[in-house]
């Protein structure tokens, strides 16, 4: 598995530069991704193999965006088998990891998030020290 769960790379180059679009897209990710995670273990859990493929099929270009490589590998493989639905034993095996490295990715996400907030917090908090150090330079 690589070194971190997800890159942003593709989204900043499609949004150039605009932050708050890709800020947009995870916000919809962090929603979305899990309730297709959510349905396709509840059809596994009713063996209903063959409709987890539109499920799969939705959550792979979302994945794809941010750079889950391992994730949407592990769901490749579910898109695909689930056509077929030849093996059960794979699918829920492929579906479990598929969870593990949703779960995964989604926390680094988040805490990545939230150091980026906190950074752009103490940036905003920074830019006012120096602007209030430079007001009171120039009363002198």
């Amino acid at each position: 598995m690589p070194a971190h769960p997800y890159n942003l790379d593709y989204l900043k180059q499609v949004f150039q530069g605009n932050d708050a679009m890709v800020h947009r897209i995870l916000d919809m990710f962090e929603v979305e991704v899990p309730r297709y995670f959510e349905r396709m273990e509840a059809l596994g859990r009713q063996s209903r193999w063959r409709e987890l493929h539109p499920l799969a099929h939705k959550a792979k270009s979302s994945i794809g965006m941010l750079g889950m490589e391992a994730l949407l590998s592990t769901v490749l493989e579910i898109e695909q088998r689930s056509r077929n639905a030849s093996d059960d034993a794979a699918l829920e095996r492929s579906l479990s990891l598929a969870r593990e490295q949703l779960d995964l990715a989604l926390a680094a996400l988040k805490a990545d998030r939230k150091c980026m907030a906190e950074g752009a917090a103490q940036r905003a908090r920074w830019q006012e020290m120096r602007s209030q150090r430079g007001k009171r330079l120039h009363r002198a």
